[in-house]
């Protein structure tokens, strides 16, 4: 669990990148502050076709953000890296910001844009959360089940693994160790070991050896259900993922297009559970500034049911109005429940529900981290307005996107309705 107190704490966590596969971001406390130092936007802007009529005074601060991506900048002292290329969308219903700047290979020189695909990285946590809820409603499963009684073998295995409910699993406080992390015994993580070794990188895992991992080296955060207590997992995700494999009985990937991706219309966003191939055609993408590591083959199934979907902004922009507008389900109580928060302590994260964390009064969304990209998605509640914004390395300012965005709406007297 991260609590940002002061910048060296945030340094230190934009450093430690592979814990953040996964973590949701984003608080208008700190995006307030760090927005205001932004300086003004100096960058090559590729103004993207689907721009319209957008407030000169949003266009100025969000110009300055994007910027801010590919530009290394310390705004009231808080240091953020950069990526060689990043795109920030908001979409209203009157108006359209949508830009892009800087490189999505930057040995050829050739510019990123709009409608390149990225790896949404823990943003895909919105999406299995959305299906668990939606096996609720059709009395499939009940959040208040145990592990136990879905994953009896696994359950055995796990400390306490009688204990654990899918909805701790759910909202993080089930206590269970994230096998993205260095372990206790001194064995690196699946995703930590990348950081440095490009055969770790390129590592292919199967959901159950992502749990094993867990199971062998880790050991619990704290008992399942601790009140006040809460600890990012992944492996909790990758439960969830393996109880709607069993349910459905067919891979997720098939359960997310049956779900989500063809009911809504999402054309260019898939699951994908190995090495990205070069006809998807994503940016060459990088650990971090100097951009002397490459990511680009990062095997996603390090992610699997925690952060393994790639997408455009376009449909990041269908699914998180469609998410925040209850279009997903049945009832308008699964919304509620999935909305259900609590308080986590931290200014990134401030209250964490079903896979969904509030980043500011009536704000909801996620955040998304992987080896080599960074975004942060999100919608007003009851309004018209939808952020999507990412770049391309693990360590810049788009983990502040869509606070940072919310902050420029209220500075400039644009209300989200």
């Amino acid at each position: 669990m991260y609590i940002l107190k002061n910048s060296s704490v945030i340094q230190s966590l934009f450093r430690r990148v592979c814990r953040f596969l996964v973590r949701p971001f984003g608080a208008i406390a700190l995006a307030t502050t760090a927005l205001a130092g932004l300086p003004a936007a100096a960058a090559d802007f590729g103004t993207c076709a689907i721009e319209t009529n957008a407030p000169e005074a949003v266009t100025e601060a969000l110009d300055a953000l994007l910027s801010s991506a590919v530009e290394l900048t310390s705004p009231n002292g808080l240091a953020f890296g950069t990526a060689p290329g990043a795109v920030l969308s908001v979409r209203s219903a009157g108006w359209r910001y949508a830009k892009s700047v800087g490189l999505a290979d930057p040995d050829a020189s050739i510019s990123i844009d709009c409608q390149m695909p990225f790896q949404i990285g823990s943003n895909t946590k919105m999406m299995t959360a959305a299906v668990l809820l939606q096996l609720q409603e059709e009395e499939k499963l009940s959040l208040d089940d145990l592990l136990s009684g879905h994953l009896p073998e696994i359950a055995r295995q796990l400390p306490e693994g009688n204990r654990i409910t899918l909805r701790q699993l759910a909202q993080h406080t089930s206590g269970i160790f994230s096998y993205t992390d260095n372990a206790p015994d001194g064995t690196p993580g699946i995703m930590e070991a990348g950081l440095t070794d490009p055969v770790a990188l390129t590592a292919g895992f199967s959901p159950l050896e992502l749990v094993q991992f867990a199971v062998d080296h880790g050991s619990p955060t704290f008992a399942p259900g601790t009140e006040d207590a809460w600890a990012y997992s992944n492996t909790g995700y990758i439960l969830i993922g393996l109880i709607i494999e069993k349910i459905e009985a067919k891979p997720l990937a098939d359960v997310f297009e049956t779900r989500i991706f063809a009911p809504l219309g999402m054309r260019d966003t898939f699951f994908w559970n190995d090495i990205p191939l070069p006809e998807f055609g994503l940016p060459r993408a990088y650990l971090e500034a100097p951009f002397d590591y490459e990511t680009s083959k990062w095997n996603m199934s390090q992610g699997w049911a925690a952060g393994a979907v790639i997408s455009t902004i376009e449909d990041m922009h269908i699914f998180i109005e469609a998410l925040v507008g209850g279009e997903l389900f049945n009832s308008p109580q699964t919304l509620t429940v999935m909305q259900d928060t609590l308080w986590v302590g931290s200014l990134t994260v401030p209250l964490y529900g079903i896979g969904l964390v509030e980043k500011t009064t009536g704000l909801w969304g996620h955040g998304g981290q992987t080896l080599g990209f960074e975004s942060d998605i999100a919608a007003f509640q009851d309004s018209d307005v939808s952020i999507v914004g990412w770049a391309s390395s693990s360590s810049n300012i788009m983990v502040l996107g869509a606070a940072s965005v919310a902050d420029a709406l209220s500075k400039a007297d644009i209300q989200p309705n």
